[in-house]
């Protein structure tokens, strides 16, 4: 794999020079976490090499952190863009939106790096829903209830008034 990892666009570049991130991002002691998993988790697991080709190193750290926040940015520049042409074409009062992603990500967190360990960082992921049909106090709100990717099949179905197909 490559260890760059993240390339955001030329145009990007700017964002956030004048950030400082301090790694792990919540706080953890990346090595006592590190040195409190299974013996299985060693210097050749996955999420280990992947945390030296990503965080083993302050400059690399805060290098690799920038650029991934520069590529979440660019997503949401992309999410208002699609926003703002559904607005233009007349549309966006009649468009249901559902984002979301396939995996978080450990960024030195238990100190690996990745996408396939059970913890929070790894297994909570965005789902963001706009429906015109929400009542309007229901807007902007949030809900901390747990779903699953197997819930967004029914939920779809649901909201285009299809009936679910038999279990």
């Amino acid at each position: 794999g490559d260890p760059q990892q993240y390339y955001p666009q030329k145009e990007s570049l700017g964002l956030y020079n004048d950030v400082n991130f301090t790694i792990p991002l919540n706080g953890i002691n990346m090595d006592e976490s590190w040195n409190r998993l299974p013996s299985f988790f060693n210097e050749i697991n996955e999420g280990r090499k992947r945390w030296h080709w990503r965080y083993d190193e302050p400059i690399k750290a805060e290098k690799m952190m920038k650029n991934f926040y520069r590529m979440e940015t660019e997503v949401d520049k992309t999410c208002g863009n699609l926003i703002k042409e559904l607005s233009r074409q007349g549309v966006l009062n009649k468009t249901l939106i559902i984002f979301t992603t396939d995996n978080g990500n450990s960024h030195g967190e238990h100190g690996l790096a990745g996408k396939w360990f059970p913890y929070q960082e790894s297994i909570r992921v965005p789902l963001v829903i706009r429906d015109p049909r929400m009542p309007s106090e229901a807007h902007g709100t949030t809900n901390d209830e747990f779903t699953l990717n197997i819930d967004l099949a029914s939920t779809i179905l649901s909201a285009a008034g299809v009936e679910q197909p038999a279990r």
